[in-house]
């Protein structure tokens, strides 16, 4: 499964932050990628990080690849084995996702099954009541449970069995030194439980929707669970979690995930909104006639009120009767509700299913999902959680995950029993932002032309397309740099691999003293005799596997593989080398890359002095961008009508930079990392995007990047000024300024001259 663009960069964080977690420690590790101090209030040293992802972001998916880069970065003295701790916030996602991770076919299992070459087992929490030692010593092992399950109020009455002693897993405890982390009965013996199984190994711990456990799971109850590594995601993080990566609802959006804006029609009467959800449902089935190549028969959502012995409330049956005095087809109704399911075993996306419209009270406030459903109407409370949820979670997703030219069926649309649109609004608004989205993801139905709020146009009349690096007039690439005619085979092997030992020959890869973090607890899996007594074609093919670069051809690879491995052979033992794989892989890892860059930079001087290299402008900055927190400010000469959220620093520059001072300043543009056109190619793999683009009125372009104090004199700005300047030097009236706090006068200056 392709991954999407924020997707790929929250994985990206998350492996940068492990790198650094290995180098400096957990606290400089966070604060170095988020410029935000760590919250280690939760789980002490225990790495504890959350990737904030709105409803619909796909976050089982990120959640898959995530623990394997932390198994592979910070955790490699699991050997690619041991227990994972999937914690989901109730039974029905529970479902959905050990489906997902027991089906071999399906992309999130298939992630698992790549990574550990089919070494992985997937039990609910009950089959884990029967895990063998040898499942975890052997594999990878996913234990998915509800947060309920080890809530241990409900423990004690005798519903779950998670923390009670078990026979079955006595193999577990046998010949072990009882760390003090175990739990024990009363008589000081410790209990053979799956909680003390879980404990034993050292789990990383996956929390899906955290802000949700607050009432079955507290994080005291998680850290009692000895994890090693907790990562979370949700789209609401609590307040002790230590956000990482933040997905904003418009990247979702712009990745074609989600069908926003909300349109929001309100209507005193329940039977009117009622009404307008019927026939705004009939019109987008029209509509979806006319989409070529894409089946879509649009459902509605109808949730009606709970029955009850004191109030009137308008019940299941009532919308029913009511729909069938509209002459809809009994067919076309289903009931889903805790007593009746009409959905069991019906496929939805099918052309042959005549489902339209589906009557709920709250079973569909989790593990449903139907991206037909674009119509929600609601007859109870809007304001209560169950209602909010329904909004968000059930008619949001994009049916293929695609945009339509038809811009209705990019919209979702809830018709609410209120008295106006305010009122209406402001019942969904908290529900809203408990699912990563905000206010500013509503629209008004009553306004024809409602604008996504976040959606920015183009407000000046140019067409602004600033030059790129180009080589031979083509767009540069670091593929171009190292081309098809180098082999790494070629390059020189031999590389500095230093570990120190423990008795079983294993690296203590992450014992150090004084500017170093010391993980507390080591996980006690033993080493199989397999580790130890690996060939040395089975550790180039295993190392093969491990170190992805898709700019290498496989063969090249392989052959600089068993050369490096026959230089090693020359100060370790095939089994030290075996035994300490993943830090060797780690090292390999390095080197090809320092090899590539090397190479690189040589090859970019080479045609710098053959004249090869130039700038020529490519693709224009979109006529339309969408943001992620608009400024609530507005500037005389951006390019767009609205701007994304800056630090202050940035926003103070920016106010200066758009003053009536600097009248020379056609128009200014902030350049979105990895989102806009433009960017500074050099000889290292990573592009530069600088964050600001002046464009004067004699047509000169100026690209200006703004560091924090503490990162002016660093190796990567230091990188970045010297491309910088190259850009600037290759085309004509370009220039590149790095912009700091102590030189914004200076730089001002300067740009009042261009």
């Amino acid at each position: 499964m392709q991954l999407k663009r924020y997707q790929k960069n929250s994985l990206e964080t998350l492996e940068n932050f492990l790198v650094e977690l290995r180098k400096v420690g957990l606290r400089y590790a966070f604060m170095g990628i988020t410029e935000n101090p760590y919250k280690a209030e939760a789980f002490g040293e225990v790495p504890f990080v959350c990737i904030k992802i709105p409803t619909g972001g796909g976050k089982t998916l990120v959640g898959c690849h995530a623990v394997e880069k932390i198994m592979s970065k910070a955790l490699q003295d699991k050997m690619d084995r041991g227990v994972v701790l999937w914690f989901t916030p109730s039974e029905a996602i529970k479902t959905q996702t050990l489906k997902k991770l027991k089906d071999r076919k399906d992309p999130h299992r298939q992630i698992h099954d790549e990574s550990y070459d089919n070494h992985v087992r997937v039990f609910s929490n009950e089959e884990a009541l029967a895990i063998r030692k040898a499942d975890v010593s052997d594999n990878l092992c996913i234990i998915v449970a509800s947060f309920a399950a080890f809530n241990k109020k409900k423990q004690k009455q005798g519903k779950y069995k998670v923390y009670q002693e078990n026979g079955s897993l006595m193999d577990h405890f046998e010949n072990i030194e009882e760390p003090e982390y175990l739990e024990r009965d009363e008589e000081g013996t410790v209990i053979n439980s799956l909680a003390n199984t879980i404990r034993l190994n050292n789990p990383i711990i996956v929390i899906d929707e955290g802000h949700k456990a607050t009432s079955d799971l507290s994080l005291e109850t998680i850290n009692g669970l000895n994890p090693a590594f907790v990562v979370e995601y949700t789209a609401t993080p609590l307040k002790e979690s230590n956000i990482l990566f933040e997905v904003h609802a418009s990247e979702l959006k712009d990745e074609q995930m989600v069908k926003i804006p909300i349109v929001l029609e309100s209507a005193a009467q329940w039977q009117n909104a009622l009404t307008n959800g019927i026939e705004k449902r009939i019109e987008l089935e029209k509509g979806a006639k006319k989409i070529k190549n894409e089946y879509i028969r649009p459902i509605a959502l109808l949730q009606a009120q709970p029955k009850s012995s004191v109030n009137k409330t308008v019940t299941v049956e009532e919308i029913k009767a009511f729909l069938l005095e509209r002459k809809i087809p009994e067919e076309e109704i289903a009931i889903k509700t805790s007593d009746k399911n009409d959905l069991e075993g019906v496929n939805l996306f099918s052309k042959t299913c005549k489902i339209r419209y589906i009557i709920t009270v709250n079973a569909l406030a989790e593990g449903w999902d139907c991206a037909f459903a674009y119509v929600l109407v609601s007859v109870a409370n809007l304001g209560s959680k169950i209602a909010v949820e329904q909004i968000i979670g059930r008619i949001i997703r994009m049916p293929n995950a695609k945009r339509k030219t038809d811009e209705d069926f990019n919209r979702s649309y809830v018709f609410a029993s209120a008295r106006n649109f305010n009122e209406a609004a402001n019942q969904i608004i908290s529900g809203l932002e408990d699912n990563g989205y905000s206010r500013a993801d509503i629209v008004s139905a009553e306004k024809k032309d409602a604008v996504y709020e976040l959606e920015a146009k183009k407000a000046v009349s140019g067409i602004l397309k600033v030059p790129l690096m180009a080589l031979d007039g083509d767009k540069l690439t670091f593929e171009d740099l190292i081309g098809s005619d180098f082999e790494l085979a070629k390059q020189d092997p031999k590389f500095d691999f230093e570990v120190h030992y423990d008795s079983d020959g294993r690296a203590i890869i992450d014992i150090r003293e004084d500017d170093a973090w010391i993980r507390g607890v080591q996980m006690s899996l033993k080493l199989k005799y397999s580790d130890k007594n690996l060939t040395k074609e089975e550790l180039v093919q295993w190392l093969d596997k491990k170190l992805r670069f898709t700019i290498l051809e496989k063969s090249d690879k392989v052959r600089f593989l068993d050369k490096a491995i026959d230089h090693q052979l020359k100060t370790h033992s095939l089994a030290e080398l075996s035994v300490n794989r993943f830090v060797l892989a780690d090292r390999l890892s390095q080197h090809i890359e320092s090899v590539l860059e090397a190479y690189a930079k040589t090859q970019f001087d080479t045609k710098m002095k053959a004249g090869k290299v130039s700038t020529k402008p490519f693709k224009a900055f979109p006529d339309t961008i969408t943001l992620k927190r608009a400024v609530p400010q507005e500037f005389n000469r951006n390019y767009y009508e609205k701007i994304d959220k800056l630090n202050k620093e940035e926003h103070e520059f920016v106010q200066r930079l758009d003053l009536d001072t600097l009248a020379n300043i056609k128009y200014w543009v902030r350049s979105r990392e990895k989102v806009d056109p433009f960017f500074i190619q050099g000889w290292k793999k990573g592009k530069f995007y600088p964050d600001f683009i002046a464009v004067t009125n004699k047509g000169a372009i100026i690209a200006l990047e703004w560091k924090g104090g503490d990162r002016v004199s660093n190796e990567d700005t230091a990188y970045k000024i010297e491309i910088g300047e190259l850009w600037a030097k290759l085309g004509k009236d370009q220039h590149f300024f790095l912009v700091h706090t102590g030189n914004v006068e200076e730089v001002l200056g300067e740009i009042k001259k261009l």
